[in-house]
């Protein structure tokens, strides 16, 4: 009985070809093989002749070649080539970015089928982009910004201002549900059902959030953690009409404006007690500035009304209007609001009150590493806005908060740019 041919090889591993080499080096006199030592090599392998005398003539090119006896994979040179769509791509450069939002509108304007572009996408020949609108400045706005950015600056260390002594305050709108959401689902799990009979009267609520700067205060031997308090623009009013839920006359909570009178109101009866009882005394006789947006509701710096508040609860607070169409320039706008939010999200309020719940339950929710990375997140903004020479033209640096924080190195305050250095010594020249 004949035995069975051993199973072909698809391909040899390097140390397979490396002994298949060696072999025939041994068996082989000034580097001329002897007839017959090609097939006893292949038996002994378990491989075809024609491998072994293939891997022999490469191995001898390389050698001329290179001077290495060795019989390279030629797994790469395998398959198909792959098509070089450089060129093809390089026409986008002459289509305007409007006409190339979608990989279909894109691919139509470069003549490329929209699987192939999406494949390009996928490996990195394009990068997609998503663009924001910001505000526009005028030149005297980029001044102020400027100005303001370069106020935060020590000016003996060149490293931005702990900002101990601020609370940053402004006002958002929380819906209670949004009109596209994504969800996980299993395979075969029912997709959820949600129906609005608007999504134009979707409810909402606006809030007044204030946080501070996290830290250790020494005087109650705790941290604070930079949360004072975020409180909703509602009032509590009988219901004018029966409804299906509950009869006229009923307490109900409804939303209410925005404005100077409201604003003030907020200011005195919540954010004031909550600075006199949570807020450190470690701002070296400083007063405490309440920093806020320049909207029309808000009042001015040195409304009389807020100053006799100020004057009767015992504590130096001061406001301050940060330049106006900056909302980079405040720590709820560079990701409190958005942290506030995805929290509240998950919750799934149905009524008003559950959604006035859902916003404060998850503002209490916020870790201190959220609240402090907000505060090295307005820095780094401010230091951009130098940089830009006060515009708004910047990414949004990333300076690997959450790493440093893990190894124990990160910064208070980080070191203000070269462009910061060279206005602030020129200016203390002149």
């Amino acid at each position: 009985m004949e035995t069975p041919a051993p199973a072909r090889k698809t391909n040899l591993t390097d140390a397979e070809r490396h002994q298949v080499l060696t072999e025939l080096l041994q068996q082989s006199i000034n580097g001329v093989l002897q007839r017959g030592t090609l097939a006893a090599v292949a038996t002994v392998q378990g491989i075809h002749p024609s491998t072994v005398s293939r891997l022999w003539t490469r191995a001898k090119k390389e050698f001329a070649e290179t001077g290495c006896f060795v019989a390279p994979s030629l797994k790469r040179h395998k398959g198909r080539h792959a098509s070089d769509h450089t060129h093809t791509l390089e026409r986008l450069r002459g289509v305007d970015v409007a006409a190339r939002s979608t990989v279909r509108s894109a691919a139509a304007a470069c003549g490329m089928a929209p699987t192939t572009l999406f494949r390009q996408l996928q490996q990195g020949r394009l990068r997609s982009h998503t663009s924001v609108v910001k505000p526009i400045l005028s030149d005297a706005n980029k001044a102020e910004r400027l100005q303001f950015s370069l106020s935060h600056i020590q000016r003996d260390t060149m490293l931005y201002d702990k900002m101990l002594d601020t609370v940053h305050v402004d006002e958002k709108l929380f819906y209670i549900t949004q009109p596209t959401r994504r969800f996980l689902l299993l395979p075969g799990e029912e997709a959820p059902i949600r129906r609005l009979r608007s999504k134009r009267y979707i409810t909402k609520v606006m809030f007044l959030a204030a946080v501070g700067r996290p830290r250790f205060d020494p005087a109650t031997q705790q941290f604070f953690d930079g949360k004072l308090g975020i409180w909703p623009f509602v009032e509590h009013v009988p219901a004018q009409r029966s409804s299906a839920r509950r009869p006229a006359g009923t307490i109900i909570t409804k939303d209410i404006s925005v404005t100077k009178t409201s604003y003030r109101a907020m200011l005195i009866a919540k954010l004031l007690p909550a600075l006199c009882e949570h807020w450190p005394e470690d701002t070296d006789g400083r007063p405490i500035v309440v920093q806020q947006d320049n909207a029309p509701a808000h009042i001015a710096s040195e409304d009389q009304v807020f100053a006799d508040a100020v004057a009767a609860c015992g504590r130096r607070v001061v406001l301050r209007n940060q330049p106006p169409n900056n909302p980079d320039l405040n720590c709820n706008d560079l990701g409190l609001f958005a942290s506030i939010q995805a929290r509240q999200q998950k919750k799934n309020a149905r009524t008003i009150d559950e959604l006035i719940a859902a916003v404060t339950e998850s503002y209490w929710e916020l870790p201190m590493r959220t609240i402090n990375a907000t505060f090295l997140s307005l820095q780094g903004s401010m230091d951009d806005c130098i940089a830009q020479d006060g515009d708004n033209n910047y990414k949004p640096r990333h300076m690997k908060k959450a790493k440093l924080e893990r190894e124990g190195r990160l910064p208070m305050s980080i070191r203000c740019c070269s462009r910061a250095e060279e206005i602030l010594t020129q200016a203390a020249v002149l």
